[in-house]
């Protein structure tokens, strides 16, 4: 009778085939002091310099040769370290490239799942959107081209941060931006500034039921980014990494454009789901 295989060893040393083969020795898990794996501690170690910004998305992170220096452990244990940080989506291993930030976060990415105008009113209930500025523009020949609108026309405009989360995490500074949002107003809606201020939800609600206009249309363009150094700073984010920009526009009953959102995103902390029916 077969001895029973010890429970300390990993699967692949067990040999089912019969073959009279020594099996490779395993290699000894280090540990800390308070009794658990090594590599754990390393892991954690590196997700807290990834979240405090020390390893930006896109950055390096050293190699298992300087790991093994810096934390004075085995390349097992900074080879499984890196592993953990891998299976969570925070780094990409890439060969003759090395391990690469994906994401400053293993949190889930806020999915905004869009199939109505609806969808848009829910996004805003679920997430927090903090006015930061709030003054007038007039528009550019560039702006007014890609939006759609007269040059040098004066709207007003508000800019700021999409928070998500939860209330708690939000008090306790835990949760991040998710969005970059730069609104433009038409001045049709006089005095919209002063509601601006003490709104809660969506503009284009506060819209329809102050000024008992409908919402009906909703244009929308998508756009992969680099992200500039001044909307890296907004997001918390690395200048350059990768962005998603969302361009809305909102039009009336009437076929009026009142409102003008363009967003940007931060490529590792949201992710757009649309539904299309045959």
């Amino acid at each position: 009778m077969r001895s029973p295989i010890p429970s300390d060893l990993p699967a692949a040393a067990a040999d089912s085939s019969g073959s009279s083969e020594v099996p490779d020795k395993p290699e000894k898990v280090e540990k800390s002091e308070d009794g658990q794996p090594r590599y754990a501690q390393v892991a954690r170690e590196l997700k807290r310099a990834i979240a405090t910004g020390i390893y930006p998305v896109g950055a390096h992170l050293p190699t298992e040769h300087q790991l093994c220096e810096q934390f004075q452990v085995s390349r097992f244990t900074a080879r499984e370290a890196v592993r953990i940080l891998a299976a969570s989506g925070l780094v990409t291993r890439r060969p003759r490239i090395g391990t690469v930030v994906a994401a400053t976060s293993d949190a889930p990415r806020y999915t905004h799942n869009a199939t109505s105008v609806q969808d848009l009113l829910q996004y805003a209930q679920d997430t927090e959107l903090r006015l930061v500025y709030i003054g007038k523009v007039a528009f550019s020949k560039g702006q007014a081209q890609e939006f759609g609108v007269e040059a040098g026309a004066e709207w007003i405009y508000g800019m700021g941060v999409r928070m998500a989360g939860t209330l708690t995490e939000q008090a306790a500074g835990m949760a991040r931006p998710i969005c970059l949002t730069r609104l433009y107003l038409n001045p049709l809606l006089t005095g919209i500034e002063t509601k601006l201020r003490g709104r809660r939800g969506a503009v284009h609600a506060m819209i329809e039921a102050d000024y008992g206009v409908t919402i009906n249309r909703v244009e929308q363009e998508l756009q992969g980014i680099l992200l500039d150094a001044e909307d890296a700073a907004n997001l918390h984010a690395l200048p350059g990494a990768a962005g998603l920009r969302i361009l809305r526009r909102y039009y009336s009953d009437k076929d009026e454009l009142l409102e003008i959102a363009d967003n940007v995103h931060a490529s590792d902390r949201f992710s757009y789901k649309m539904q299309m029916k045959m």
